[in-house]
């Protein structure tokens, strides 16, 4: 029987992760906190735990652990009256605490240390950063609540009800892979508004983590901000033509079309328009590297449910008329391609992945109408900077994005055609 029995080695485990809570609340008790589980207590718990354990492998009986946890309950319930007395506190966290310490412990007993160690770390850090939840708490506003809600609901709620598989007409649609999308992209939003409020490099980082979704999104928003803040022509140009096409070419492009596909091949041929991008990418960074800490405030809304919804019918909408042209008309693919990039590069880079693997069209073609589609979609900035009323702004983003989508379309051809000869 005793062979049965862990290692006496784990009792010393339980004692110290008895001891890390119990170190931890001391350091908070010298800093004037009242704490009702200091180290010795937190030790005798986790112990506790650790002996029940024992008493069960040695008798096979669950009564044991019935018993043992109606202790540890009347011990848990006295601090608890206690601390409430003293403190005129309701709040439940020392006896919350005093069962994860004793299940810690029992754990270790049991053979499963990994799980009592993350428990007893997580409620080490947990009750030291109590005071800095509190303070992220208390400064979120009501619309931050609601949009935290409505991510959780569309992940965990109404995605996990949709079917998996594709159907109507030359199965087309897939309510699960939609909803995905719209997912995916409301919580880009949400992150990218949440960087925007608290870092200081928030418009670098929101435009390169927006870019990997829409670079068009980012890019708009930014001449808007050209519009309204006249003296930060030299940021937003940077920021355009480096944070927001960065992602697009190598997250939304050269990432999405390997995740897809599993191909280096098509890497490799893609490879010279990579270089060119990074060329091009590397000037802007070293030229505009001062100006990649402009503070830009927050968006209203963290969570644009109506943008997001629009973003995923335009990915359904090129995905679905991609895939209709490479069945029905396939000589016009070269052209479809093309105009998709200048709405998603992230929607046709899918579609081309679905076509190589369905041996529609090769690597070699494969990566030079993703080349295509990267151009065109750095030329769609430059256009759009015509809408800018920011004549500095809208003079620049429209002759670099030009000049820039240019180079990447002649490497595009040059390399397919090269290839072929």
């Amino acid at each position: 029987m005793l062979a049965l029995l862990p290692p006496l080695e784990y009792l010393l485990l339980a004692a110290l992760l008895g001891a890390i809570v119990g170190l931890e609340n001391e350091y908070r008790m010298q800093n004037g906190v009242r704490i009702f589980l200091g180290l010795r207590t937190s030790i005798f718990i986790s112990v506790l735990g650790y002996v029940s354990s024992l008493f069960y492998l040695i008798t096979s009986s669950p009564e044991v652990l019935v018993a043992t946890f109606g202790v540890i309950t009347v011990i848990a319930t006295a601090m608890y009256i206690e601390k409430s007395q003293i403190l005129k506190d309701p709040g439940a966290t020392t006896f919350s605490g005093v069962f994860i310490l004793f299940l810690s412990g029992l754990l270790v007993g049991l053979g499963y240390f990994e799980y009592a160690i993350v428990l007893s770390v997580l409620l080490a850090a947990v009750s030291f950063y109590k005071r800095e939840f509190l303070n992220v708490i208390h400064k979120l506003k009501r619309k931050e609540v609601i949009a935290t809600l409505n991510l959780l609901i569309i992940f965990f709620v109404i995605l996990p009800l949709l079917p998996d598989n594709f159907i109507g007409p030359y199965a087309f649609f897939n309510p699960f892979e939609f909803w995905m999308i719209v997912a995916t992209v409301g919580l880009v939003f949400f992150i990218q508004y949440l960087i925007l409020r608290f870092s200081k490099f928030g418009l670098f980082l929101s435009s390169i983590i927006g870019s990997a979704i829409t670079g068009t999104a980012i890019t708009l928003t930014l001449l808007r901000l050209g519009n309204s803040v006249k003296k930060a022509v030299k940021p937003i140009f940077y920021n355009i033509m480096f944070s927001s096409n960065i992602p697009m070419i190598f997250g939304q492009g050269a990432l999405v079309i390997y995740a897809v596909t599993f191909s280096p091949q098509i890497l490799y041929y893609l490879l010279p328009v990579l270089i060119v991008s990074f060329v091009f990418l590397l000037a802007f960074l070293f030229l505009g590297k001062k100006e990649f800490g402009f503070k830009m405030s927050a968006p209203q809304n963290p969570f644009p449910i109506l943008q997001t919804i629009k973003f995923a019918i335009l990915f359904f909408v090129i995905f679905t008329v991609s895939r209709l042209v490479n069945i029905f008309i396939p000589q016009f693919l070269t052209l479809t391609m093309f105009i998709s990039g200048l709405a998603n590069v992230a929607g046709s880079a899918f579609s081309l992945g679905f076509f190589f693997l369905n041996g529609d069209i090769s690597a070699s073609y494969t990566a030079f109408l993703l080349g295509l589609v990267i151009g065109a979609s750095v030329v769609e900035k430059g256009f759009l900077a015509l809408l800018s009323r920011n004549k500095p702004i809208r003079i620049r983003v429209f002759g670099y994005s030009l000049l820039m989508g240019a180079f990447i379309l002649i490497t595009a051809f040059v390399s397919y055609y090269g290839i072929q000869i």
